[in-house]
């Protein structure tokens, strides 16, 4: 039988989800979103608006306070030649030293500029995901405002980016997020533009990825970051993608990976001595395991930011049977194979999750450091770990009570600005930073050492003492400084053999250390055993014979010893190496007398106070020069300026008194014996004086 013929209907098929070919679905800015960027801005503003007087701390000092390449802003070779991958932060540095040297303050304001237009990207970013066309379609999308706008929040707000804002060597890593994220935003822009648009994007982008390599190392991670935006945003495989915009991305992945790998070097992955307090070397496997503990601390303080410390106590993982090693692995394993189970159902939970770890991954992998945990680390993965939580706050919470949702998000961040308020007062100064440090590391050496420090520079002797003996007991072996340190506060109470014992110490532990050589000659000066101070002294001299102190320090003990041209090279040597070193100067004229050259002593003195107008020393040496010289008018000239710069030295009325009396000025020498008889009543030279001159002028 002939069958009936079938109308043209489709067969029926199974029902699929098919994400629509990725266009950009963004609505010009509005007021709401302005209001939305002032209130983000305003909020960072004012929980670190106490920051802005906190001091310089730990390696602000090398990279900053002690760091002669930043004194130029002009000299960019130098900059560059100092860090090729850090250029950018240390020209910033360059920046603010030409406007308020090493005042503060410009160095707080840079930082929270930096931090508050990364919180901007963060929304732009936010904001930029959700508008994709493969992820507009999705539920959690048509709160894309709110969530931008919380995303900023808690990015501006989360007190653990005080140690990338308040610490102002870190902007560092703040830096490096700042052009991260803006070439993650210039490629998804790039990725979805029409073809006119398309190149500019793509340019933005390779010129944010360069700039990023030039803050930070961690940055090298942001290939791996654009390939994630293929994963989540792109490469699906029902969705249709146009072959020109694959090959244009691919072109510029490997644009990236060249400029990175062309200052790539294996040495990287070298073992790192024993530093830092730490007793033992630090290679690529047990960084590894122990990041396995790490990385969940800060997941930990990521959702519940307290106990904060600049100088985390992590006891290092040498095998994977340690038991807090592997359950830190198995959680992280844990946290990976839910971001790939949720990828179907949430996959911005699942972008966050992943971006967390690729962004960690350059100093939490096999990358060895010589510290294994610092919170700063956790900047530019924190934007992972917000837009993680609030993808699972949405999905589980905001579809049931969005009120509830929104009750939870501003007790976070409403918190959170209390504690980064909190926080910034911690950094005020040394001793309230490392007193922190020491009460939450009470077992690791170097917080003692670096509050000794601190005290020592507010005049605390004893408790600088105490401080460094403390380090030196937790970690013998290890910590020259701690010696070299406890060996100058001895010296300052003369207790030179204990002094000298420290700096042997210290030598011990680093054979180079040109500081203790320098000190413990001083040391050795001060008991007279003059041999062994010239020989360490000349050691330091070889250790760095740019030093123009050693050479001070050693034609002072030629001096001693009388060997007067030994002396005279050294101090020359040293006013080569520094031509405004006024003491050099001033021992040199006493050389030169010494030498009977007495010309050239008085033209040293001269040269002292030509740079120093108040050296009272060169004063008195020029003053006695000129009165061996019978030259009494230049040496009251002298002694006059002297009573200027100090009225209640006796010696000066008393000298000066002396040359008037030569020259037969008695009047004026009678007012200057007068003048030293009423500072010193019993003085029996001075009122003789007075009664010899009061009979010459009634003659």
């Amino acid at each position: 039988m002939k069958q009936k013929k079938q109308n043209n209907v489709p067969a029926p098929q199974i029902e699929k989800t098919i994400m629509p070919d990725a266009t950009l679905q963004v609505k010009h800015t509005s007021f709401r979103d302005v209001l939305y960027l002032a209130l983000v801005f305003i909020l960072g503003f004012a929980i670190y608006s106490n920051s802005i007087d906190c001091a310089f701390h730990f390696d602000d000092r090398n990279n900053i306070m002690e760091n002669p390449v930043i004194r130029d802003v002009s000299n960019v070779g130098a900059i560059w030649e100092h860090s090729h991958t850090r250029f950018l932060p240390f020209y910033s540095f360059a920046m603010n030293y030409s406007i308020s040297e090493l005042e503060v303050g410009s160095y707080h304001y840079f930082n929270i500029f930096i931090h508050l237009l990364n919180a901007g990207l963060v929304w732009w970013l936010t904001l930029l995901i959700f508008s994709i066309s493969g992820l507009a379609s999705n539920k959690i999308a048509e709160s894309k405002n709110v969530i931008a706008f919380v995303m900023a929040l808690l990015f501006v707000s989360h007190p653990l980016a005080t140690q990338s804002v308040t610490y102002i060597v870190q902007r560092m890593a703040s830096m490096a997020a700042l052009f991260y994220l803006l070439a993650v935003i210039f490629y998804l822009k790039g990725r979805i533009a029409d073809s006119s648009r398309r190149i500019i994007y793509y340019a933005l982008f390779l010129i944010a990825s360069v700039s990023a390599f030039l803050c930070k190392e961690n940055s090298f991670t942001l290939p791996l970051t654009i390939l994630l935006c293929e994963v989540c945003f792109f490469q699906t495989k029902l969705l249709k993608i146009q072959a020109s915009k694959i090959y244009s991305a691919l072109g510029l992945l490997v644009a990236t990976l060249v400029i990175i790998f062309s200052n790539f070097s294996f040495s990287v992955f070298e073992s790192k001595v024993p530093n830092g307090g730490t007793d033992y070397a630090v290679t690529s496997m047990n960084y590894l395991l122990t990041q396995f503990k790490v990385i969940p601390i800060y997941i930990r303080l990521l959702l519940f930011p307290y106990n904060q410390n600049l100088d985390h106590d992590i006891e290092p993982s040498f095998t994977l049977l340690d038991a807090p090693t592997l359950l830190g692995l198995l959680f992280l394993l844990s946290l990976i194979f839910f971001a790939i189970y949720f990828f179907k159902k949430n996959r911005i939970v699942s972008f966050g999750i992943f971006w967390f770890f690729i962004a960690l991954s350059i100093e939490s992998s096999i990358k060895p450091i010589e510290d294994v945990m610092f919170e700063h680390r956790t900047y530019l993965p924190s934007f992972g770990f917000f837009l993680a939580l609030v993808g699972l706050v949405y999905h589980f919470v905001y579809n049931k009570s969005k009120y509830l949702a929104y009750f939870i998000f501003m007790v976070i961040i409403g918190v959170n600005s209390v504690l980064t308020y909190q926080r910034n007062n911690v950094w005020k100064d040394s001793l309230s930073l490392w007193s922190d440090v020491v009460s939450k590391s009470p077992n690791k050496a170097r917080p003692y050492l670096n509050r000794g420090v601190a005290q020592w520079s507010l005049g605390n002797w004893k408790d600088a003492m105490s401080d460094y003996s403390q380090a030196i007991k937790l970690n013998p072996n290890y910590f020259a400084a701690a010696y070299w340190n406890l060996g100058i506060a001895q010296s300052k109470f003369n207790q030179w053999p204990e002094s000298i014992s420290n700096f042997t110490k210290a030598i011990e532990i680093y054979p180079s250390y040109f500081d203790a050589f320098q000190s413990r000659g001083i040391s050795y000066s001060n008991l007279n055993q003059l041999k062994e101070a010239i020989d360490d002294l000349s050691k330091a001299i070889q250790l760095q014979p740019s030093n123009a102190n050693c050479y001070f320090n050693r034609g002072n003990i030629y001096m001693m010893q009388k060997q007067w041209e030994a002396a005279k090279s050294d101090f020359t040597k040293a006013i080569e190496l520094d031509p405004n070193y006024t003491d050099a100067y001033c021992n040199r004229s006493n050389v030169f007398v010494n030498l009977n050259e007495l010309n050239k002593a008085i033209d040293d003195c001269s040269k002292t106070i030509s740079i120093n107008p108040n050296y009272q020393k060169a004063f008195t040496n020029r003053a006695l020069l000129y009165t061996e010289l019978k030259e009494y008018e230049r040496a009251i000239a002298d002694y006059t300026k002297l009573i200027q710069i100090n009225p209640k030295n006796p010696d000066n009325y008393l000298r000066r008194g002396v040359q008037y009396n030569n020259l037969k000025q008695y009047e004026n020498a009678y007012n200057d014996f007068d003048n030293l008889a009423k500072m010193q009543p019993q003085n029996k030279y001075a009122n003789d004086m007075k009664q010899y001159l009061q009979a010459v002028m009634k003659k």
